[in-house]
């Protein structure tokens, strides 16, 4: 037998033996536990574009009411690189934060820091029906000493699948802080 005759003759031997294997669509998608995972995750993405509408809107009641009583956070965004634990700690540092970016801010030591608005570029999710994990992706907009930037942040968000409530709540900026950024050249 000619060796292009005898792939042909193996293939469609593995073929006929596959063919019961073979079904429209990956058995993966047919599984009824991932159905279910979808659904939890997509409830965690929801609740976790809720937490980003009121951060944007520097609301820290309505932020706050995203989480969990006993939530664990960090918001290295605003410097603040310590875990933190509690609901009315994290609607404190929240209001703290957006008193200190709000444009009635008084000015004090340090440099004037202006938010503005907080564009959601990314949302995954995975999990299942006891929790679900939710990275985000986001640009926040902010004025620091006159100049406008456009700060990339990753945020993690450790979603409870039962209360749609976040348990825990990291925030780290995409770029490093320095105390000396490059300039560009005067045009």
């Amino acid at each position: 037998m000619r060796p292009r005759a005898t792939i042909s003759f193996v293939a469609l031997g593995l073929l006929i033996l596959c063919a019961p294997f073979i079904q429209e669509k990956p058995a993966f998608a047919q599984d009824p536990s991932v159905k279910a995972a979808a659904q939890y995750e997509q409830r965690a993405k929801e609740t976790v574009r809720g937490w980003v509408a009121a951060f944007g809107a520097a609301d820290a009641d309505k932020a706050a009411s995203y989480f969990e009583p006993d939530v664990q956070f960090r918001m290295e965004a605003a410097l603040n690189r310590n875990i933190e634990t509690g609901r009315e700690n994290a609607r404190q540092q929240l209001r703290k934060l957006f008193d200190r970016v709000s444009r009635a801010a008084p000015t004090g030591s340090g440099p004037t820091v202006k938010g503005g608005t907080i564009q959601l570029l990314q949302t995954e999710a995975i999990g299942g029906s006891k929790e679900v994990l939710v990275i985000t992706r986001r640009i926040d907009h902010v004025t620091i000493n006159g100049h406008a930037l456009r700060l990339p942040v990753g945020s993690f968000f450790r979603v409870n699948a039962q209360s749609g409530k976040i348990e825990e709540w990291l925030d780290i900026p995409l770029i490093a802080f320095n105390r000396n950024p490059p300039r560009l050249p005067a045009k």
